[in-house]
C-alpha cells in the first residue's frame, strides 16, 4: 500500500487514455504528456499504459508500506526519500516506511511517478485513467486526496543492479501541425498569421484545452459550421480569434472552425508549457508526421539499449 499523507495539488492516476469510446462522448483522456509516462513505466520495465499518479504543481508526501521502485518524470518536481533525492528522470529504490516528498515544479507542468508494477484501479470502458469531468476511472473517479490509499502490485519483482536515469527530450515550443479541415475557409492573412507568429499560452489552459493569445484570426468570426468530430490536438478558433489547442479531456464534438491538428509527437511540448511560454506551429506533411513517431520510437531504442544489463 502507499499512503497519501499530504497532497497540495491537483493528482490523479492516469493510464495512456481510452480508445474507441468518442461515439458514447468519451473522450480519449488520459496522461497530458504520455511520452514522460510511457518513459517512467520503462525505466521500470513497467508495460507503457501502467498507471502512474499524474501530478500538477503543489507539493505532495506519500509513505510506502512495502519495498518498491519509483520513477519520476516529466515536470521537474524536487524529490527525496527520507533524506535521499530521486532525481528527474530517474528510478530510485524505496523502502517499507520512507516517505517520498515532491514540490513543484521548477519547469513543466505535469510530473509522473510510476511504481514498480503500477497502482491497482479498476479498468472503466477500457481505460483505467481518471476522468475528473465524468468522474470515473483512477482512483474512485476523483482527484487523489489526503489521506487516500492506494494499492501496488506486490508480484511485482525487479533485480535491479543500480538506478537509471534518462535525458528528457528538450522543450523548444514548435508545435508541428497538418492542416485542419476548415483550414481553407480563413483568409490568407489569418492562414499567414497562424503559421508564421508566435502564440503565448495563456492562463486558461486546463486538462481539456490550452487557449493562445496572440494575432487575432478575424475570419473565424464569419465561419458558422455544424458540430463535427474533434480530438485532442485539434486546434479550434472561436469567434474571438485566439485559438484553443485541445488536450487529452478534450470533449469529442464541437463547432469551432478547425484550423489545424497538432501531431501526437509534439502535443506533450504544449501540456508542459507555463504561461506565458511562447510557441509556434510548423506546416508537416503527412511523411514527416511519421518521421517524427520514428523520432520517439529511436529515442526509446537508445533507453532500452543504456538499460541492458540494468
Amino acid at each position: 500500500m502507499i499512503r497519501l499523507d499530504s497532497v497540495n495539488g491537483l493528482a490523479s492516476i492516469q493510464d495512456l487514455g481510452r480508445q474507441g469510446q468518442g461515439h458514447l462522448g468519451v473522450p480519449s483522456g488520459g496522461a497530458m504528456d504520455r511520452y514522460s509516462l510511457i518513459l517512467a513505466n520503462r525505466l521500470l520495465g513497467n508495460e507503457d499504459n501502467t498507471p502512474a499518479i499524474e501530478l500538477a504543481s503543489g507539493s505532495y508526501e506519500l509513505t510506502f508500506e512495502a519495498p518498491s521502485w519509483v520513477a519520476l518524470c516529466g515536470a521537474t518536481f524536487e524529490a527525496k526519500i527520507d533524506d535521499r533525492p530521486l532525481w528527474h528522470g530517474w528510478r530510485g529504490r524505496i523502502n517499507p516506511g520512507e516517505r517520498l516528498t515532491l514540490r513543484g515544479p521548477r519547469q513543466g507542468v505535469w510530473g509522473y511517478l510510476a511504481i514498480l508494477g503500477g497502482v491497482v484501479v479498476p479498468e472503466v470502458l477500457g481505460g483505467s485513467g481518471t476522468f475528473l469531468a465524468g468522474q470515473f476511472g483512477g482512483h474512485r473517479g476523483g482527484r487523489l486526496a489526503s489521506g487516500d490509499s492506494l494499492s501496488i502490485k506486490l508480484e511485482a519483482k525487479a533485480s535491479f543492479s543500480r538506478p537509471v536515469g534518462a535525458v528528457h527530450r528538450a522543450n523548444d515550443g514548435i508545435l508541428r501541425a497538418l492542416p485542419g479541415p476548415e483550414m481553407s475557409l480563413f483568409s490568407d492573412q489569418d492562414r499567414k498569421a497562424f503559421w508564421h507568429y508566435a502564440w503565448t499560452v495563456s492562463p486558461q489552459n486546463d486538462r481539456m484545452g490550452a487557449r493562445l493569445t496572440g494575432e487575432s484570426l478575424d475570419s473565424a468570426k464569419q465561419l458558422s459550421l455544424r458540430s463535427h468530430a474533434v480530438l485532442p490536438g485539434v486546434v479550434q478558433v472561436p469567434p474571438g480569434g485566439q485559438p484553443i489547442v485541445l488536450q487529452a479531456d478534450a470533449q469529442t464534438s464541437g463547432g469551432y472552425p478547425r484550423i489545424a491538428v497538432v501531431i501526437e509527437a509534439d502535443r506533450w511540448k504544449l501540456a508542459q508549457a507555463r504561461t506565458p511560454q511562447a510557441i509556434r506551429f510548423q506546416h508537416v506533411s503527412p511523411n514527416q508526421v511519421e518521421d517524427a513517431n520514428l523520432e520517439w520510437q529511436h529515442y526509446f531504442y537508445r533507453l532500452a539499449r543504456a538499460m541492458d544489463g540494468s
